[in-house]
């Protein structure tokens, strides 16, 4: 039967909305094009030179970062120094914020996209600009791997890499510098801490070398120091408990009333910086450790059954810490309480002396009266290449062989210090009134050491250092017979 002309229209008009409404509802919903096969598009061009203000808006919180002379400072939801490094991030993100793809123009329906009330809003005020930059970012695609986007007052719907919005997924603490002290480790010139295990101070020498000053004028390990300089160049802020607390039973509560350790530092520059660390603070992810006990013997007739023990107490993982003379009460972890809790012992220099060959010019040595001397030059073998070569250039002149030298300098700093005397009686008690070798050596100043023999002990002095240093007996024999045969 033949189908009135009406009818055709009518079919095909509800053919035609059927194909619209699958676009609609389908094919820009469907899975992202492949990387390869996009074509990116800009939405937001920000020169981060040029960049005033950024603001972020997520489930109900709003952040706001202005650059103030040169700096960027948080100003909303609370006024803090900014993460100069975090801040950066963001820009980088923005520089050229690009979509995979545009899923719909001439969109009056935004909230298909979960674009009616973004689940994130950004803005960036840059200089010469008219209007802030923005984009509004709404709900996941169907794969989960891409975002739908707009710039607010367009009617365009985008799709951007989710990894590009998760770029600008932080937290107001996040954007916060937090960084308490704020200092190099190459800047400090000296160090002092206080603390159960005793106080000390150590100075940086002119020649870049660390050595106590009290409670013993001593040497210091340059990498123990480091790593200690390391340890707080790198403190940050777990939280913070308060921006600016004053009332005394508040400090006093905080364990920093009177601080269990304090750390103070003076820079190149003369400034002073004081850290102190007060009472542990909670950590709900710390675990009671376990306290092993005997096997229980049966209790006799009359004796109350013996309880368990409880569990020993969580080992502090977080403490409050301040600096001194301000306000801002944080919590830190306790990396650093951990590294001052070993007291000044572990930062001692442990090795006789710390040599290193390349940087050692020449070398005195003085053994059964008699002073040897001996230099290095460095020459241009014929492929260009630095040849080493070690002379004796007194009493007498003669080339050395170079590897000889270096095992015998080597050597030095093979050396561990067995025990520290710091209270030493006289020289003559450990041969130190006659040496049986002494080594100055040349490298950047000078630098010596000294042998004595007791008996049957070694014992040794360094430069820079009032203790006396008792050593192996074996490797002090071959530091002896190594430097006697060059």
């Amino acid at each position: 039967m033949k189908l009135p002309e009406f009818w055709k229209t009518g079919v095909a008009v509800l053919a035609l909305g059927g194909l619209v409404a699958y676009f609609w509802f389908v094919e820009r919903k469907q899975e992202p094009k492949k990387e390869g096969e996009r074509d990116k598009i800009t939405l937001v061009t920000v020169d981060k030179a040029k960049a005033k203000q950024i603001a972020l808006e997520a489930a109900g919180t709003k952040i706001t970062l202005v650059k103030q002379g040169g700096a960027w400072k948080l100003t909303q939801p609370f006024a803090a120094p900014a993460d100069t490094s975090a801040v950066e991030s963001i820009l980088t993100s923005l520089e050229k914020l690009e979509a995979d793809e545009l899923v719909a123009d001439n969109v009056t329906d935004f909230a298909q996209f979960g674009l009616a009330t973004p689940s994130r809003k950004l803005q960036a005020t840059v200089e010469g600009a008219s209007a802030p930059l923005a984009v509004d970012f709404g709900a996941k695609s169907p794969d989960g791997g891409s975002v739908y986007a707009r710039k607010p007052g367009e009617a365009k719907v985008y799709l951007v890499p989710s990894w590009v919005e998760s770029s600008f997924d932080k937290k107001p603490f996040d954007l916060r510098d937090r960084d308490l002290l704020h200092v190099k480790r190459d800047d400090v010139r000296s160090l002092e801490v206080s603390g159960p295990e005793g106080g000390y101070a150590l100075a940086r020498t002119d020649a870049g070398e660390w050595a106590f000053t009290k409670p013993v004028a001593t040497r210091a390990g340059r990498w123990s120091v480091d790593g200690l300089l390391g340890t707080i160049e790198n403190l940050r802020m777990d939280s913070v408990v308060g921006e600016s607390v004053s009332d005394q039973k508040e400090i006093a509560r905080y364990g920093l009333e009177k601080p269990t350790r304090t750390v103070t530092l003076v820079t190149k520059d003369g400034a002073t910086r004081t850290l102190e660390i007060g009472a542990p603070a909670p950590d709900p992810t710390a675990t009671p450790s376990p306290t092993p006990s005997p096997s229980p013997s049966p209790a006799k007739k009359g004796e109350k059954k013996a309880k368990p023990e409880k569990p020993a107490p969580p080992k502090p993982t977080k403490y409050y810490a301040r600096q001194a003379g301000s306000g801002l009460v944080a919590v830190i972890p306790a990396a650093l309480a951990d590294d001052l809790a070993k007291g000044m012992g572990e930062l001692r220099a442990k090795r006789l002396h710390e040599v290193a060959t390349y940087d050692t010019e020449g070398f005195d040595v003085v053994a059964g009266g008699v002073t040897k001397s001996y230099a290095k030059s460095t020459t241009k073998d014929k492929d260009g290449l630095d040849k080493t070569q070690w002379k004796r250039t007194a009493p007498d002149k003669k080339d050395l062989e170079t590897t000889k030298v270096e095992d015998a300098l080597f050597k030095i700093g093979g050396i561990d210090v067995a025990e520290f005397i710091d209270a030493p009686k006289a020289l003559s008690e450990y041969g130190l009134d006659a040496p049986v070798l002494k080594i100055t050596l040349k490298a950047k100043g000078e630098s010596w050491i000294e042998l004595g023999k007791k008996d049957t002990s070694y014992y040794a002095r360094r430069s820079n250092d009032s203790a006396v240093l008792k050593i192996d007996t074996t490797k002090a024999e071959e530091l002896v017979k190594a430097f006697s045969e060059l």
